[in-house]
């Protein structure tokens, strides 16, 4: 595997010229995450979830600034992580809720997305970043970031594998998603 330094790229936000990202995937990524979320927090035990959570590590003590957008197009354009590493990250987040018992909200989304893209690009591409890159992207020290990583691939019980099928079929069901960007 090779490794990117990743010195000399700027963590701080590009102008929308300057983001050459595939638009469409992160709003429908961002329009499934944030309808989950809002499905959570109907859940008629959904504060008890929350504080049974609140001492796990993807917990935030408040809410982060960005948006789950925001955070996406941040990430997308920094990590330059691959559409299919996109994809295969979401497929983890839903492995991660199927296995565990961790339940999405707006206190550890943002954690949880970036962990598992994190594992994805590690998973699917040729080529990643140094690990201090990758923990300034995510606004987290090093040794949390290897923390998380660490304590998400035990949650999913190492089963970081995609079937192509499977692979295809997630895919096929992201394409179908209808997404007025204008609202995103």
């Amino acid at each position: 595997m090779s490794v990117k330094s990743g010195f000399g790229k700027s963590t701080d936000l590009n102008t929308t010229e300057e983001l050459q990202i595939n638009e469409t995937l992160l709003n429908k990524i961002n329009k499934i995450l944030s309808i989950v979320l809002e499905e959570n927090e109907a859940l008629e035990n959904y504060k008890e979830k929350l504080s049974s959570q609140k001492n796990m590590s993807f917990t935030s003590y408040k809410k982060p600034s960005l948006s789950i957008k925001e955070y996406l197009y941040r990430i997308k354009n920094y990590t330059e992580a691959e559409d299919n590493t996109i994809i295969i990250a979401l497929m983890y987040i839903d492995r991660l809720c199927d296995i565990s018992s961790i339940l999405l909200t707006p206190y550890n989304i943002h954690r949880i997305i970036f962990v598992s893209i994190l594992l994805a690009i590690k998973y699917n591409e040729d080529i990643c970043f140094e690990f201090g890159f990758y923990a300034k992207i995510a606004g987290l020290p090093p040794s949390e970031l290897k923390k998380l990583e660490l304590e998400y691939t035990y949650l999913i019980k190492f089963k970081l594998y995609i079937d192509k099928e499977d692979f295809e079929n997630y895919k096929s069901y992201i394409d179908d998603i209808e997404c007025d960007e204008s609202k995103q």
